[in-house]
């Protein structure tokens, strides 16, 4: 049996929107009980050109696909292959579209192993524990890994190796649910004195946000998309070929991880989340 292929990418510009088992892991899957954990986040990507192998900021996600591709997959017409980069303007089957992810990019990674999940400081990376001082919306830097699925020939699945929060965004309502800022408001509203919780003190090493910020884009300089990776739907629909597959490992529980993000040329990180006082 053929032996399972890797590609690692690096993503920026993410915007997170379900990070509930980023580092809690889930036990269960479609309502049933599983023996393995699963720890995974979702997140979001503005839609600036018609296809998601075209956008600037998923250049090395694209090399890292395209290698794959060529690698593992080439046996296989590009259009039926089953990316993990999900058109925000196409509805789930059996589903109405949501209006809250028209015009965006969607990405869910997970991952068997417990994902490192770290927050900028003043330029510095800060290991990050737990959900304190982060909210769904702010802006991550992802280092995945790519690979043929075990169960499914045609589709591609995304590990999540390693999450960092870059920058405060503001804060996205998914669905029904409503934001921090408006149920304060709304307690105020109706006379509330709210004070919070006393006593714990903040993990170390960033600050709780007070009242309120400025959203702070990730505006990172990222390459071109590689030349050759083909349009869906056109006459030049496919990657390089360099033969078929003759099999796939069945899946581990993670991936190999990788050693660290690989910065674009050009790119220069933000300052980040305010230092604690």
């Amino acid at each position: 049996m053929a032996k399972r292929i890797y590609k690692t990418a690096t993503v920026y510009n993410a915007r997170i929107t379900d990070m509930r088992n980023l580092w809690e892991p889930s036990f269960e899957y479609m309502g049933k009980r599983q023996e393995r954990p699963n720890y995974y986040a979702s997140f979001i990507f503005n839609k600036t050109r018609a296809n998601w192998f075209e956008e600037p900021d998923f250049a090395n996600l694209v090399q890292a696909c395209q290698a794959l591709y060529s690698e593992a997959m080439s046996n296989i017409p590009f259009q039926q292959v089953q990316w993990p980069i999900k058109d925000g303007d196409v509805p789930d089957p059996g589903k109405d579209l949501a209006e809250w992810r028209k015009g965006l990019w969607l990405l869910t990674i997970s991952s068997g192993m417990p994902i490192e999940v770290s927050i900028i400081q003043n330029g510095v990376p800060v290991l990050l524990k737990n959900r304190v001082g982060v909210k769904s919306g702010d802006y991550c830097g992802l280092a995945l890994s790519l690979a043929v699925k075990a169960n499914d020939p045609r589709g591609v699945k995304c590990y999540g190796n390693k999450v960092m929060f870059m920058s405060e965004g503001e804060e996205i309502v998914v669905n029904n649910s409503v934001s921090n800022a408006d149920l304060m408001a709304q307690a105020r509203a109706q006379g509330l004195n709210v004070t919070g919780f006393g006593g714990g003190a903040p993990q170390t090493g960033f600050t709780v946000p007070g009242g309120g910020f400025a959203p702070q884009p990730v505006n990172p300089v990222s390459p071109t998309a590689p030349a050759g990776f083909g349009t869906a739907g056109a006459g030049n629909a496919s990657f390089p070929s360099s033969g078929p597959q003759t099999g796939f490992a069945p899946s581990p529980i993670s991936p190999p991880q990788q050693q660290g993000f690989a910065t674009p040329g050009g790119f220069t990180p933000p300052t980040g989340f305010p230092p604690r006082q």
